[in-house]
């Protein structure tokens, strides 16, 4: 019977084939893994598809401006000298110049440093000197002082010395940050292969130790997320491999079993990303974890074949062994890759690309391990078969053979210490059932305080070099996280200082001085609240204001005209500072107010971004209702002229109450306030009258309303009553209602959606456009949360039929469920009451959790279903599966878990948090397989569950259920 076996078991037959196809198809999936790591790029601002409306903005942005991508260099004896014209100047350090010249060289440079291949990828560069030179020479003609004070913050630090050189990178550059700005980029073949980056080559070439330069801007993060996924990779992989070796060969004390599961690991992570290379992707760094995650989890599902086939060696003896293991396990293996991949494809929901690619090729390679674990497993187990030991252990017909046997009695890998264990859990099913309900009621009112966060610099450890540089660049020079102000002025709001237009157009049409007078009024307004003097969320903003002529404050006409055609002679010196810009295709003018938050602020990006809306709409609301005034005051006057004119700003009853601040009142204020700048520097004569005309008694109220009518315009302002404007509007009083643009300005802070189709719709007039690295991180922030409800949602829809499938219950399944979710209860709704913000490495670890939790779950039902049909009792169906599946269960928590807390070894802060989550998740998954689910399958709700009793005698002998003296269990 056994040559019969031998002869026509399929992996007698093919066994040396598959090794040997394995073996030709290995250097081929090496060299695919090895490219998918090569290609590791990441661009931070690629995150977010192309349809959100904020990615648009960002491209749009950059069609018109080239200071996007920009790198800030400086370093300790980067100073700036003294002002050229004072008797004896100190110079600038001159390596500053020297590579400024380098980087970009002049149009009429010759020699190398003009042919240099490499200034394709800079595009710009900007020196304090260099701009200092420009404001002070005409046509600005800046005081040098006052020049110095514009550029303090920005490129010149507070001390008034050190400085910093900006260089703004081209599109090849953009398409290979890491070959530019990085410090470490790989040149060859093997990983020790590296060279600096071409802007490091340029430091070391103009005497600048690249070591204690610093370097900050988007493109150093994103070259610092390569690097550190890189890293990652390094130290992970090998760390992973050999505390998989180790715990592999602890759980199975046989070393020809630990290598061949140990080749399954391996092939696994390498299969999974050459995956990526084979389909022209590339990688990132978050997919930089998907390879140990799917080496331990290849090792994982060996692991439980692997007993599966030291069952069948034990029960028949090692001739077919390997297929009568694939017959009894490759159904509950192939669901726990079907509910683990699940879990990770539920990913590819996310508008995150990182997250949606880890999912999808983690899916994938979850696949491809089937292959590994069904065909190379059994092949070589076959081909090397386990050696039988001649002793055998003679006080335990249940123990396995030599070299398959568990540590000894005691100990969790021996079946009786599960035997003992199960009884406990049976006879407290109750008691544990109600505890573990309880805690997972408490523990999941955590999920209400969950909070997410996507700070670019927290995706580094404290010790990676990014955060230091960053750190000295900020104490030294400024901020530098960057969020763009594009102030647009439509074709149709334009007119030149020469153009002869009438009253009417006047009103609607801003002069060049006007259009820099109200970008200044912005600027000004955003430095006095959000600035050091204000709230301080803000450093000092740069503008076209920054590099233009000082801006009269006079209101003569023949001053304000000179200065006009003065400032349109300097236009094309204001374009070349990247600061302002004329659309070609609308005709629109863009004016640009770059801001810089501080990097270490633990700022909320959201409500940053919503400070900065509020304080500048109310102006741009100013601006529409100054062109609203004009025109009323030009049609209340005989000749339609508009200087001298009266003019009543109506704000109302002052708001004195205890709920008086907030967004509202500030808003109003800024409206209040810039309403009033604009028009007095339309040369109306201005009145403020606080006034609630209500409260008044009927001869006040008539005297009120006749010196209304005074005036040749009234304008509404602040919380006026309805019926007080209609009550002064019927008597004939010209009146414009300012508290339309007002509440616009509020509701446009309070609901951002409202407020950008409002916006749109208001097109024609002067609007902003915000843009940056600022939103789009926080828009990858909502959509990281929004993520993590879909992908769990999903997660769980999915998984849920497959368990009532196992189960052959509906009911069943349903209860099988429950204590699944207890991992991903525990491990969220512990961040939620610790106060921890869930991030990529915690979104990803969400949709892994419930699939990798079902897993082990499976293959305790598979026998407890199993013993259920052999017994007909539950209870002994219970041990049975005990005995059975806790241990390699254990075994594969173990290798799975401390195989992936690895992670938490990274200095990249989502591979770290996935790790240590990783970890907790799948300890409480043995938590919920071997303890709630025996408790409720033992208790009332397990009686969903039916089974089929076998006629034919049992070949197993029923299980000894441990119990107390007095009670008795039944053994039907």
């Amino acid at each position: 019977m056994s040559h019969r076996i031998m002869r026509t078991s399929f992996y007698a037959r093919y066994s040396l084939p598959i090794l040997m196809a394995f073996c030709f198809a290995a250097p081929l999936v090496i060299q695919g893994a090895h490219r998918a790591i090569r290609s590791n790029t990441n661009k931070v601002v690629d995150w977010l598809p192309k349809r959100f409306e904020e990615t648009q903005q960002l491209q749009w942005f950059r069609k018109h401006f080239v200071a996007d991508q920009f790198v800030v260099i400086s370093w300790p004896g980067c100073t700036l000298g003294d002002d050229p014209e004072s008797a004896s100047p100190a110079p600038d350090d001159p390596r500053i110049e020297r590579l400024a010249r380098l980087l970009v060289p002049s149009k009429h440079a010759v020699g190398d440093d003009a042919e240099r291949d490499h200034t394709k990828y800079f595009q710009a560069v900007t020196t304090a000197r260099r701009t200092l030179n420009e404001l002070t020479s005409k046509p600005s003609e800046v005081p040098y002082e006052e020049a110095v004070k514009r550029l303090t913050g920005t490129l010149i630090g507070p001390d008034g010395r050190q400085t910093c050189v900006v260089v703004m990178l081209s599109d090849a550059a953009i398409e290979n940050f890491r070959l530019v700005v990085g410090r470490h980029v790989p040149n060859g073949p093997m990983p020790w292969h590296r060279q600096p980056g071409i802007l490091i080559e340029a430091l070391r070439q103009c005497g600048i130790e690249p070591e204690t330069a610093r370097l900050g801007g988007p493109p150093v993060e994103n070259v610092a997320i390569d690097e550190e996924g890189d890293r990652t990779l390094a130290r992970l992989a090998t760390l992973s491999g050999l505390l998989g070796l180790g715990l592999a060969w602890w759980s199975l004390r046989s070393i020809r079993l630990t290598l061949i599961v140990f080749a399954c690991g391996m092939l696994s992570a390498a299969a999974g990303l050459a995956f990526v290379f084979w389909t022209g992707r590339t990688t990132d760094a978050v997919m930089m974890a998907m390879p140990s995650m799917l080496y331990v989890l290849a090792i994982s599902g060996a692991v439980h074949l692997v007993n599966y086939y030291r069952d069948a060696v034990h029960e028949h003896g090692l001739e077919g062994a390997p297929e009568r293991a694939l017959a009894h396990g490759w159904k509950p293996a192939f669901l726990c890759n079907v509910t683990t991949g699940i879990g990770l494809a539920s990913l590819g929901t996310s508008d995150l690309e990182p997250i949606r690619k880890f999912g999808i090729y983690s899916a994938a390679g979850v696949v491809l391990m089937l292959v590994f674990l069904f065909l190379f497993l059994p092949a070589a187990l076959h081909y090397w078969p386990l050696r039988l030991g001649a002793r055998k252990r003679e006080d335990n017909e249940h123990d396995h053979p030599d070299g398959l046997a568990g540590l000894g009695e005691g100990t969790i890998w021996f079946e009786h210490y599960w035997e003992r264990f199960g009884g406990a859990i049976i006879r407290h099913q109750a008691a544990v059932t109600v505890a573990c309900f309880a805690f997972i009621f408490v523990i999941g009112l955590g999920l209400t305080r969950v909070t997410t966060n996507i700070d670019l610099l927290k995706l580094f450890d404290d010790k990676v070099r990014v955060r230091r540089d960053y750190a000295w660049l900020e104490s030294k020079i400024g901020r530098l996280v960057p969020l763009e102000v594009v102030i647009q002025f439509p074709a149709e709001k334009q007119r030149s200082a020469n153009e002869v237009v009438d009253v009417s157009e006047a009103a609607h049409k801003l002069s060049y001085l006007q259009r820099l007078e109200l970008v200044w009024l912005t600027q000004q307004t955003i430095d006095r609240e959000l600035g050091p003097s204000g709230r301080n969320l803000v450093g000092p903003s740069l503008s076209p204001v920054t590099f233009a002529p000082p801006i009269p404050t006079g209101k003569d006409v023949a001053e304000r005209h000179v200065t006009d055609v003065k400032l349109e002679d300097s236009e094309a010196a204001l374009e070349r500072s990247g600061y302002l810009h004329d659309d070609p295709e609308t005709g629109s003018e863009l004016w640009r107010i770059s801001l810089r938050a501080a990097a270490f602020a633990d700022l909320d990006y959201g409500a940053f971004v919503n400070s900065v809306r509020a304080v500048i709409d109310p102006v741009l609301a100013a601006q529409r209702l100054r062109e609203e005034a004009l025109a009323q005051v030009a049609a209340a006057r005989d000749d339609g002229s508009i200087g001298g004119a009266s003019v009543c700003l109506w704000n109302g009853p002052v708001e004195t109450s205890a709920d008086a601040g907030g967004p509202a009142i500030e808003a109003e204020e800024i409206f209040a306030a810039s309403t009033k700048e604009l028009l007095a520097k339309a040369r109306l004569k201005l009145t403020a009258a606080d006034v609630d005309l209500a409260a008044l008694p009927n001869d006040q109220r008539q005297e009120t309303i006749d010196y209304f009518k005074s005036f040749d315009c009234v304008i509404v302002l602040g919380a006026v009553p309805d019926a007080d404007v209609q009550a002064i509007a019927k008597t004939g009083v010209r009146v414009v209602d300012g508290r339309d643009d007002l509440k616009f300005s509020v509701e446009a802070n309070s609901n951002g959606e409202v407020a950008e189709a409002t916006r749109h719709a208001r097109v024609a007039d002067v609007h902003a456009v915000y843009t940056g690295v600022v939103p789009i991180v926080y828009k990858a922030q909502r959509a990281l949360l929004e993520n993590l409800i879909q992908s769990s949602f999903w997660s769980f829809v999915t998984i849920t039929p497959l368990i009532m499938l196992v189960c052959r219950s509906i009911f069943g399944g349903a209860v099988v469920m429950l204590p699944n979710a207890l991992p991903v209860l525990v491990v969220f709704g512990g961040m939620g009451w610790l106060g921890i913000p869930v991030d990529i490495g915690s979104m990803m670890a969400a949709s892994i959790a419930l699939g990798v939790a079902v897993d082990d779950t499976i293959h305790y039902l598979t026998w407890y279903r199993d013993g259920l049909n052999e017994f007909g009792d539950r209870n002994q169906a219970i041990i049975f599966a005990y005995r059975r599946c806790a241990p390699p269960t254990l075994q594969a928590a173990l290798i799975s878990g401390l195989g992936l807390a690895v992670f938490a070894f990274s200095t990249f802060t989502p591979t770290q948090r996935l790790g240590w989550l990783m970890m907790t998740i799948l300890l409480a998954g043995v938590v919920a397989e071997l303890i709630m689910l025996p408790a409720i399958l033992a208790g009332p709700l397990g009686k969903a569950f039916t089974f089929r009793r076998r006629e034919e005698p049992s070949a197993v002998p029923a299980p000894h259920i441990p119990q107390r003296k007095g009670e008795l269990v039944s053994q039907t």
